[in-house]
């Protein structure tokens, strides 16, 4: 559940570490279980790893075994979501085509995710991850490695 503790944590973050200055109007927020996210993210059940995404003027949908007040790599996820709120509410016009733009918002959320892990850790005694790849249960390196070996 998203709590408003959480939600104003997030959007101090936000305000205070992005370009993003100004407060908008939270999203709603609804938990979905994994057929359910697999049938609206992925459009199908099999291999669906999506546990968050954002739509404008609908809101944050998230997987119902996300634990944001207890795990920060989850709170990063809702961190990630939260961006992509601004990034879409934020009256600013870019002239891109609309692929090209999608690329570059997701790079940008992707970064601010990981900026915020890396503060979260430094103020944390340097306990935690420190990008989204060690959420996802490894390094770097480590991810390179298996990546490697897969492919020869």
């Amino acid at each position: 559940m998203i709590t408003k503790a959480l939600l104003t944590f997030l959007t101090t973050w936000i305000i205070s570490n992005t370009e993003f200055n100004q407060e908008v109007e939270p999203p709603p927020f609804f938990q979905l279980s994994k057929k359910e996210m697999s049938d609206k993210a992925c459009y199908s059940s099999e291999n669906c790893r999506v546990k968050a995404y954002y739509v404008k003027n609908e809101g944050i949908f998230y997987r119902d075994n996300l634990l944001p007040d207890d795990n920060i790599c989850d709170l990063s996820i809702i961190l990630h979501e939260m961006v992509h709120h601004y990034q879409k509410n934020s009256n600013r016009t870019i002239d891109l085509d609309e692929r090209t733009l999608w690329t570059l918002q997701e790079r940008q959320a992707l970064y601010y995710q990981n900026l915020f892990l890396i503060s979260q850790k430094r103020l944390n005694n340097n306990k935690g991850p420190e990008n989204i790849l060690q959420c996802e249960g490894g390094s770097y390196l480590d991810l390179q490695y298996k990546y490697q070996e897969t492919n020869q």
